[in-house]
């Protein structure tokens, strides 16, 4: 059972605290000490080394006299050593300022240290897993990381990169300092003759009424919380996709989401509800990580392998504002489900379309959306971009494969993926255009049309 085998190599072993593998805090003015590079994908914005008030880190901006550059550059670090590690965590600092495109963290075990990261390697998104500056209005404060897990990232040659990205519309400048990654705390071993099981292995079940395998079985599990009741119980995630996702019921213990839990407890199974409970010896390991979001439907968010699990719909229509007991219902085209009042509420207007994000429960028979916050609830805007060359394009965000792309003359776009990478291209006749995008997986991309670059989103 890999799932099992994962988890066990991720809390079971023992290993020393002091360890550090990776140091980069740029007070040597240098950007490519310690085996750091740089590689341009596109135009020649770079990272450099900035100091202000006698701190000195690492910048990228693509704003330069007085217009924003399309570009796209990564920021890779040496290949690191974590053949020794158990528990490597990735952490670092970051301030950004002005509207634009987040940042990407990616990490690599197999890159070859000088080729173009989009075109060699592989590379993993974890962009998720840590905090971020957010405010993108004033330079404020350094903004901490958190503990970035890398366990399951292990190898005698680790990369990690940060991959900054802009377009002729707008751009970030962001900073990053103190970049480490250090050995991690150590939770403790299970009690003996408790099963050591991942959330996935609690979870998925083949049978049609949704209970666990493991129901009435003592368990030593963990993962981070992602979502908190009034009650002190709570959500519990641990990587993604189906099945990663359960309910803990517990009144014992005073949380926070993104902390990191191992602990002992019993699988039960409460009026069809999966969860853990009569919880013990929970230990925090670290605090402040960025649980992981699932882009589902409204039929998959209504589902038993994703019961528990944080998830995003997308582009739901309020079909029933007012269906009774505090709850509405969404439906983007494959089917319905129902959104509840028991963490936050609020109230929907009917034949609107909106963004929700929350944990899924069950209760009273059926499978339901919990919001978290208000921020987990947004209006659903469809755009249609107008660009001076007189190219539109609709819908944006797009939920099938088709793009509507209006020219007033003959020209050709390219477009690429947020990595950076040439996905396709097409020669667009004058007038309106329908462009296939059915080989595109659901993500951020970018169109680029004669100098400038509009940013495309596929649900």
């Amino acid at each position: 059972m890999k799932n099992l085998l994962l988890f066990l190599n991720l809390f079971l072993f023992n290993f020393c605290v002091s360890a550090q593998y990776l140091n980069k805090d740029f007070n040597d003015l240098s950007l490519t000490s310690g085996g750091w590079s740089t590689q341009i994908i596109i135009d020649t914005t770079n990272w450099f080394v900035d100091s202000f008030g006698g701190d000195d880190f690492v910048k990228a901006t693509n704003y330069s006299n007085g217009q924003n550059i399309p570009s796209n550059t990564w920021l890779i670090s040496p290949a690191v050593d974590l053949s020794s590690a158990t528990q490597p965590m990735l952490s670092f600092e970051t301030i950004m300022k002005w509207p634009g495109p987040a940042l990407v963290l990616h990490i690599s075990t197999d890159y070859d240290g000088t080729s173009n990261p989009t075109s060699q390697g592989t590379w993993t998104d974890i962009t998720s897993l840590a905090i971020w500056d957010v405010d993108n209005t004033t330079w404020g404060n350094w903004t901490p990381s958190g503990d970035v897990d890398l366990s399951s990232y292990i190898s005698s040659s680790t990369y990690i990169a940060y991959e900054y990205l802009g377009s002729a519309n707008s751009g970030s400048t962001w900073e990053i300092d103190n970049i480490l990654i250090t050995e991690g705390s150590a939770p403790p071993p299970p009690p003996p003759g408790v099963d050591t099981l991942s959330i996935y292995d609690i979870q998925f079940t083949t049978n049609t009424n949704g209970m666990s395998n493991y129901d009435g079985s003592q368990v030593y599990t963990g993962g981070i919380v992602t979502a908190l009741r009034d009650d002190s119980s709570f959500y519990l995630a641990s990587g993604s996709g189906a099945w990663s996702g359960i309910y803990v019921y517990s009144q014992d213990y005073l949380l926070s989401e993104g902390d990191s839990v191992v602990m002992d407890a019993e699988v039960a199974e409460f009026y069809d509800l999966t969860e853990l409970k009569n919880i013990s010896n929970l230990q925090v390991i670290s605090s402040g990580n960025m649980p992981v979001i699932n882009n589902c439907n409204t039929a998959a968010a209504n589902s038993e392998e994703f019961e528990g699990c944080l998830v995003k719909v997308t582009n739901a229509t309020c079909n029933n504002d007012n269906p009774g007991f505090g709850e509405w219902i969404i439906n983007d085209g494959s089917g319905d489900v129902s959104v509840d009042d028991l963490i936050y509420a609020h109230t929907a207007t009917l034949n609107t379309s909106y963004n929700v994000t929350g944990v899924t429960t069950f209760s009273y028979g059926a499978y339901k959306l919990l919001p978290r916050s208000a921020s987990d609830v947004s209006e659903f805007v469809s755009v249609k971009e107008q660009t001076n060359y007189g190219f539109t394009f609709y819908p944006n965000p797009i939920n099938d494969n088709l793009l509507n792309i209006s020219v007033l003359e003959p020209v050709s776009i390219s477009i690429f993926d947020y990595s950076g990478k040439l996905v396709g291209n097409q020669l667009l006749n004058k007038g309106l255009n329908s462009v296939q995008l059915s080989n595109l997986n659901s993500g951020l991309y970018f169109i680029k049309c004669k100098s400038e670059i509009y940013w495309l989103s596929k649900i």
